[in-house]
């Protein structure tokens, strides 16, 4: 367990400087907003594209570890879902509490584990991530956005807009790129493919540094039931499910591990903006994305070293 929290401690650092760096010297959230911007729509694209196809996909066992990964997230959410009568009554605030208790609960920061995979998975394991962010992506999106369109105060259920967000998805559509450049393989020019690297090189960083500027301290003391009701589920229920439904199919040690990393990160930070903009609990959702963010120090190093 030292070993892995020495690994991951650099990725927690980089999200500590975003944090500390928003909290002196880049106040104003208009600053910060271009950053997110680049990393979102170039960075981590062109990390994307560079690892998927220069990665030996044939060898990687997509299918089995696609069902754990997925199945974990629809057994939460529908437990999730049934209990939101007593969770709406008496944990949070309403259905909109409800709303971001879920996304806290299913959600994941992705940046996190892609950070992570080059040093605690085997090689090509940043590949197996990225095409498990692609089918993860898709899900979690339909899922948040439904709930969000059913029990959020300004939800509105438009198919359209939610298929046309999920298809310019700026990682979804690199992923797609990436995996074909790799299954054609065509080739890349030498001068391209080092252009590439070296921005895909500041994706991660930069993202993480994003991530922390995004950290919201004060708002934590006043939400206290549905931090532990979220948290609960992210970081603890939902690698241990993944987990077992791994060990069911037969995954190797490897892409178990590759579970309990993935289902143990913190919610995104998209998630605030999302429970924002559909009429959620945008106060306990930035309430959960902090908490989670700093208990994962700790519970990401735990769960690694029990399960995987």
């Amino acid at each position: 367990m030292i070993q892995t929290f020495l690994a991951l401690a650099p990725i927690f650092l980089l999200i500590a400087v975003g944090w500390a760096a928003k909290a002196v010297w880049l106040r104003d959230d208009s600053l910060w907003r271009p950053i997110e911007q680049l990393a979102y729509y170039l960075l981590i694209p062109a990390f994307v594209v560079h690892d998927l196809y220069n990665a030996d996909l044939a060898s990687l066992p997509f299918s089995r570890m696609v069902i754990a990964l997925l199945g974990a997230v629809l057994i939460v959410a529908a437990l999730l879902i049934l209990a939101r009568p007593l969770l709406s009554r008496f944990l949070v605030q309403g259905d909109a509490g409800f709303t971001s208790v879920f996304q806290g609960s299913t959600r994941a920061n992705f940046f996190i584990t892609l950070a992570a995979a080059p040093v605690l998975l085997p090689a090509d394991g940043a590949a197996l991530v990225i095409i498990a962010v692609a089918f993860f992506t898709v899900l979690v999106n339909i899922l948040s956005v439904l709930v969000l369109a059913r029990w959020g105060t300004q939800g509105e259920a438009n198919i359209a807009q939610l298929a046309k967000r999920l298809a310019t998805n700026p990682f979804i559509l690199a992923a797609v790129a990436g995996i074909l450049l790799n299954i054609t393989g065509l080739p890349v020019p030498t001068v391209i493919d080092s252009t590439i690297g070296m921005i895909a090189g500041a994706g991660v960083p930069v993202a993480l540094l994003t991530a922390g500027a995004g950290l919201r301290l004060a708002s934590i003391g006043r939400h206290l039931p549905g931090i532990l009701m979220a948290s609960t589920g992210k970081l603890f229920l939902m690698p241990a499910i993944a987990v077992g439904l791994g060990m069911l199919l037969g995954l190797e040690a490897s892409i178990l591990a590759l579970l309990v990393l993935f289902h143990s990160q913190p919610t995104a930070t998209t998630s605030y903006v999302l429970a924002r903009q559909m009429g959620g609990d945008h106060e306990l959702m930035a309430a959960i994305l902090t908490s989670q963010t700093l208990v994962a120090i700790l519970t990401v190093p735990a769960m690694l070293a029990i399960f995987a």
